[in-house]
C-alpha cells in the first residue's frame, strides 16, 4: 500500500475516533453541568465526521489539504475558547493539539498555528491564573510543539531518503528501471497533450563484462558512479539518466526533437570517450537515439531505441572485423 494511502486511512480512522471521544467527553461534561463546554464541543463532532467523510469519498483523488487546515484551526479556536472559560480544567487538553496538527498538516503550517496558540494560551492563563502559571504552561506547550516538530521533520527526512533509495540504482547513482518506466509514461502523457517532442538516448558500455572480469566489481562500481556524474554534467537541466541494465544507460530528454537528440548524443559520446577513466585505459560506447512519435507507447519507443542500438553495435563489430 502506498505511503499516502496508508496515511489517509489512518487520518480517517483518527478523525472518527476523535468524534467518538468528544461525544463521550460531552456526556461527562453534561453530567457535571459544564454546559458551555458541551455546546462548544458539539461543533467539533460534525467537523471531525465531515473531515473523515470527505477524506473517504475522495480517497482515490488526492483530497485537498484545506479540510485539514480548517479542522485544525477550528479545533484551536474551540480549545482556546474553552481555556478562557475554564482555564484550570482545560489546560491539559491543549497539549494534544501539537501531535494532532503535525500529523495532519505540513510542518511549516503546523508550526505557525502552534506558535500562535502558544502565545494566546500563555496570555489567557497569565490573565486568568497569574504570570507563573501562564509562563509555565506556555513553556510546557512549547516543549510539546518542539518535540512534535522534531519528530515530524525527522520522519519527513527519512521518507525522502527512502523514496530516493527506491528510485535510484545503488551502484551508479542513476535512476533505476522502475523509475524509468514511470517517468517515461508520465512524459509521454504530457507530450500527447502538449505535442512537445521527447527523445531517448541509449548508451551501452562496450566490453563491460570483460572490464568486470579484469578490474573487479569494486573498481567498476566506482567507475559507474563517476560515469553517471559526468553524464549528468553534460546533459541539459531537466534531462534525466537511468540505468536499465548493467551496461545500459538511457537518457530521457523532454522537449528535445530528433535533430537535437542526435547532436547531444554525439557530444556525450565524444566527451565520455575522451575522458580519462580509472582503472579503464580506454572507454568505448555504442549509442542510439529515438524520438517519440504520436500514438507510440512507451514500450514501442523503448523497443525501437534498443533495436537501433543493436543495429549500431552490429555495425561497429563488422567494421572492427573488417579492419582487422
Amino acid at each position: 500500500m502506498p505511503q499516502q494511502q496508508l496515511t489517509l486511512r489512518i487520518q480517517i480512522i483518527l478523525f472518527t475516533l476523535a468524534a467518538c471521544a468528544i461525544c463521550i467527553l460531552m456526556i461527562d461534561q453534561y453530567r457535571q453541568g459544564l454546559y458551555p463546554l458541551v455546546l462548544s464541543n458539539a461543533i467539533g463532532v460534525p467537523a471531525f465526521l465531515f473531515s473523515a467523510a470527505y477524506l473517504y469519498i475522495n480517497r482515490d483523488h488526492n483530497p485537498a489539504l484545506w479540510v485539514h487546515h480548517i479542522l485544525i484551526i477550528l479545533l484551536s479556536l474551540l480549545a482556546l475558547y474553552q481555556l478562557n472559560e475554564y482555564p484550570e480544567l482545560m489546560t491539559h487538553y491543549l497539549y494534544a493539539l501539537p501531535l494532532f496538527s503535525f500529523f495532519c498538516l505540513p510542518i511549516l503550517n503546523a508550526t505557525l498555528i502552534n506558535v500562535a496558540v502558544a502565545f494566546i494560551m500563555t496570555a489567557i492563563l497569565w490573565n486568568q491564573l497569574g504570570w507563573q502559571h501562564g509562563l509555565r504552561s506556555g513553556i510546557l506547550y512549547s516543549l510539546f510543539v518542539g518535540s512534535a516538530f522534531c519528530y515530524a521533520y525527522l520522519t519527513q527526512v527519512k521518507q525522502k531518503s527512502l523514496r530516493r533509495l527506491a528510485l535510484t540504482d545503488q551502484v551508479s547513482g542513476a535512476y533505476n528501471k522502475r523509475h524509468f518506466y514511470h517517468t517515461l509514461d508520465r512524459e509521454i502523457s504530457r507530450s500527447e497533450n502538449s505535442q512537445d517532442p521527447i527523445s531517448l538516448i541509449a548508451l551501452t558500455i562496450d566490453d563491460y563484462h570483460q572490464m568486470m572480469d579484469i578490474h573487479g566489481r569494486r573498481s567498476i562500481s566506482g567507475f559507474l558512479s563517476h560515469f553517471t556524474d559526468r553524464s549528468r554534467s553534460i546533459i541539459r537541466a531537466g534531462d534525466e539518466i537511468f540505468r536499465l541494465e548493467e551496461d545500459l544507460f538511457i537518457l530521457l530528454l523532454p522537449h528535445c526533437p530528433n535533430d537535437g537528440a542526435i547532436v547531444l548524443m554525439e557530444r556525450i559520446k565524444r566527451n565520455l570517450q575522451q575522458q580519462s577513466w580509472e582503472p579503464i585505459a580506454e572507454l568505448s560506447l555504442s549509442t542510439s537515439a529515438a524520438t517519440w512519435s504520436t500514438g507510440e507507447t512507451a514500450q514501442e519507443l523503448q523497443k525501437r531505441l534498443l533495436q537501433s542500438l543493436t543495429k549500431q553495435q552490429k555495425t561497429t563489430l563488422q567494421l572492427a572485423a573488417f579492419t582487422e
